[in-house]
């Protein structure tokens, strides 16, 4: 059995260091697995290039990225939100034909690469899609913001500031329709949540959706003393800290900053300013928050540096928006420190209330300075709030555990398609395929649904 991993970068990003991670489990686990992308940023052989990659991959790479963006332009988008109109073709079928797969899973769809019509043409193969992000089951967003128009057909988005019901979104999400119909995909939600939005949405047509979570290496990110991580970060002993970090986490709005700088407040107000610090990874520079010393230590690539980080802190705080999995989120627990986050979305599959970490409020700073002041001296009385943290990362997100579930799903849908003697999707002629990319390109510069 092999699997390649389709995805437009391997360890670039949230979303494609997750696939990557998962591809490593696999290959632990015994597993034949690769990884095709549009561009490849590290140095693992296992991991192909799309054009045999080399500075012409990284120059179209870049290209297709831009055009993908041109039509959002007759919008009043804001680049904050992660878009994608998906209008340019995108056929790893010469590809795949080398690599022989059996299984053909994507995982993030961005930078141009995403396939819609391809994906039809595809039937040779077991297919499964693992929802990173909610891209497959809406018009375009990778993010949907509270907004549920996806459940019936999107328009008038409000993320491209528009007030047409037959915009680029509409238009995008009838494309989808219509090309997946009929194809059977196999979806792995990381999260309850995300598994309940695609169940909810015309766009997976009722095909099958399993969650699996992401997996982390639970012996990379592990509890170290507290005193020598401090002493790494040169760090003061006699302060408590309150951890905050993602990539872009002051400047996306959806890691919910403002929340934080909202939270730091109340407990200002609640005399904690001379008693503990925030620490924010994942930018260099930033304000100082309500009097509280805060210190910008920058983006972390190293997971040695991030593991001694998460080991250094008295909680991590989440107040994201909306967070799919939230691996800040299970790496902090990973290495002991409890989490104190929203009770939304994915990280309510991690965080076990008042044991593990706090859930607050939804959107409520004032019950999430509670929860970041109850992680802080619950932690501080006892280490039991620290080992249950440990314990439900190892138990449940371990990368070995996720392998192992997902190699159970691959031998049990190769086996239903075995019983099944399921035929290949006709492909669609070539003079079908020249007329869809054609309609695509008026369209998207249109803005107008076909």
């Amino acid at each position: 059995m092999r699997i390649v991993h389709v995805s437009p970068v391997d360890i670039e990003g949230g979303a494609a260091k997750g696939a990557y991670n998962l591809h490593k489990s696999l290959q632990a686990a015994g597993a034949d697995s690769l990884m095709l992308v549009q561009r490849k940023y590290g140095d693992d052989p296992s991991v192909i290039a799309l054009g045999g990659g080399g500075k012409l991959s990284v120059l179209r790479e870049g290209l297709r990225d831009r055009l993908d963006r041109v039509p959002l332009r007759l919008y009043d988008w804001r680049r904050e939100n992660w878009w994608t109109v998906g209008w340019l073709p995108f056929d790893v079928r010469r590809e795949l034909a080398r690599l022989e797969p059996d299984i053909v899973q994507f995982h993030w769809s961005g930078r141009g690469g995403t396939p819609i019509e391809s994906l039809r043409r595809l039937g040779d193969y077991v297919l499964v899609w693992t929802l990173r992000d909610m891209w497959p089951i809406t018009g375009g967003c990778h993010y949907s913001g509270g907004c549920d128009r996806y459940v019936s057909g999107c328009g008038a988005c409000p993320q491209l500031g528009s007030n047409r019901t037959y915009d680029i979104s509409r238009w995008q999400w009838r494309r989808k329709l219509r090309a997946w119909r009929g194809v059977p995909v196999h979806y792995v939600a990381l999260s309850r949540w995300i598994a309940d939005c695609a169940r909810r949405s015309p766009l997976t047509h009722g095909n099958e959706i399993t969650v699996i979570p992401n997996g982390i290496d639970v012996d990379r990110f592990v509890p170290i003393d507290k005193d020598v991580a401090r002493a790494m970060w040169q760090l003061p002993e006699d302060k408590r800290i309150v951890l905050f970090g993602a990539l872009h986490s002051t400047t996306d709005p959806r890691k919910g900053f403002r929340y934080l700088r909202e939270a730091i407040n109340a407990l200002a107000e609640q005399g904690w300013t001379r008693r503990a610090m925030v620490v924010v990874f994942g930018a260099s520079t930033g304000e100082q928050l309500a009097g509280f010393e805060t210190r910008y230590v920058g983006v972390l690539r190293d997971e040695v540096s991030l593991a001694s980080l998460y080991a250094a802190a008295d909680v991590m705080a989440v107040p994201s928006i909306e967070e799919n999995f939230g691996k800040t989120a299970i790496e902090a627990l990973a290495c002991g420190t409890p989490v104190a986050a929203f009770n939304n979305t994915g990280v309510v599959d991690m965080i076990d209330h008042w044991v593990n970490g706090y859930l607050a409020q939804h959107l409520s700073p004032a019950d999430l300075a509670r929860g970041i002041a109850w992680c802080i001296e619950q932690g501080r009385r006892s280490n039991g709030l620290s080992r249950r943290a440990r314990e439900k990362a190892v138990r449940s997100f371990s990368g070995r555990e996720v392998a192992d579930r997902y190699v159970r799903l691959y031998e049990r849908l190769l086996d239903g398609r075995s019983k099944a003697g399921r035929a290949p999707l006709p492909a669609p002629s070539v003079a079908a395929r020249a007329r869809g990319a054609a309609n695509r390109i008026r369209g998207a510069m249109s803005g107008d649904a076909a």
